[in-house]
């Protein structure tokens, strides 16, 4: 019998893609008396409980399970807590609400689980995407490896053990060894808990057939101030636990680094500009070659290697701002 699957969607605020997402867990080749939908929401503002409740009205008479919690802490991480702590599954899934999972997802999330009997949590591939009327260069540039570095969910197309997972089926056990999702942290949680599990000894694994697409921000300023935002909490994360960042965490901060102070060195020896001058212009080299995989528009082609290099600086700033950040007591969550 095919074991019981609890799929996770918290929210809030995501009237605008709640409904692409929540219909694609629910259009699922997965039999649907064997999985259920948790819809855990943080007090949204606007139209999102209407959409989902709606929706459910619909396909509960059909058979579906659709569940919704309140999530009153409304933090993300709280979210994914209350669900998997109400979750009815042996394992959990979860997509975000900018995200839709393509129809087989549960059904080969599970058959991997099953033919990986040592893994933890297995994870596909993730397509980054724009919304119908959206730039689109804002996709390419968040789908390239040169831009978002070499995650095997983002460029691997074979399937193998990996460090981390995206959109991942955890089994739920994992969760009373490992421990939960740090509700202290507003972004990269799951970077922190897989670090966690890896290190009470779980192995993550990815098969490329598990496929799900993420809607891309829709704006060059709002990718770069997630960029920032998400560079900002690196350093939170790894001071929590040291082995939670790998390598390509850390190569935006060292870009930073070295053109604030190759800048400031220039003004007693000007080798250091020439230096400078020249790793910015390889860096623009690198971010043509790559725009040339990603598109054939010339004036794509044109814009990717300057916004490649903007989310570099925005990731490697907030970085730095995040070496010396302490969350305020009472701060805004996101």
């Amino acid at each position: 019998m095919n074991p019981f699957v609890s799929a996770l969607l918290v929210t809030y605020n995501e009237e605008e893609y709640i409904k692409e997402s929540l219909l694609s867990l629910i259009n699922q080749t997965y039999p649907r008396e064997r999985y259920e939908i948790i819809v855990i929401d943080g007090m949204s503002e606007d139209q999102t409980m209407k959409i989902v409740n709606d929706l459910a009205g619909s396909y509960q008479q059909e058979g579906y399970c659709i569940r919704s919690l309140t999530n009153e802490k409304k933090v993300l991480a709280a979210g994914w807590n209350l669900g998997i702590r109400n979750a009815r599954g042996e394992y959990v899934v979860r997509i975000d609400a900018h995200a839709k999972a393509c129809p087989d997802f549960i059904q080969k999330s599970v058959e991997t689980m099953g033919s990986v009997p040592d893994a933890m949590c297995v994870g596909g591939k993730l397509m980054t995407a724009s919304q119908a009327g959206c730039d689109e260069v804002v996709s390419k540039v968040l789908s390239s490896s040169f831009g978002v570095g070499n995650s095997s969910f983002r460029v691997s197309d074979t399937a193998g053990y990996a460090d981390t997972a995206v959109y991942g089926l955890y089994r739920k056990e994992i969760f009373d060894k490992a421990g939960y999702f740090d509700e202290s942290l507003v972004r990269n949680q799951d970077i922190e808990l897989h670090a966690r599990i890896r290190n009470a000894g779980g192995r993550f694994y990815f098969n490329p057939e598990i496929k799900s697409v993420y809607y891309a921000r829709n704006t060059v300023r709002k990718m770069l101030k997630q960029a920032f935002q998400n560079g900002k909490w690196n350093p939170v994360v790894r001071r929590k636990n040291k082995s939670a960042l790998s390598v390509r965490h850390l190569v935006p901060f060292a870009f930073v680094t070295f053109t604030g102070v190759t800048t400031v060195l220039g003004f007693f020896q000007r080798f250091f500009w020439y230096l400078e001058t020249f790793v910015l212009t390889l860096h623009l080299c690198l971010g043509l070659m790559a725009a040339k995989k990603k598109t054939h528009h010339l004036s794509e082609i044109v814009r990717m290697p300057v916004l490649f290099m903007l989310l570099h600086l925005a990731y490697g700033t907030g970085y730095l701002f995040g070496l010396f950040y302490k969350r305020e007591k009472g701060e805004k969550k996101e």
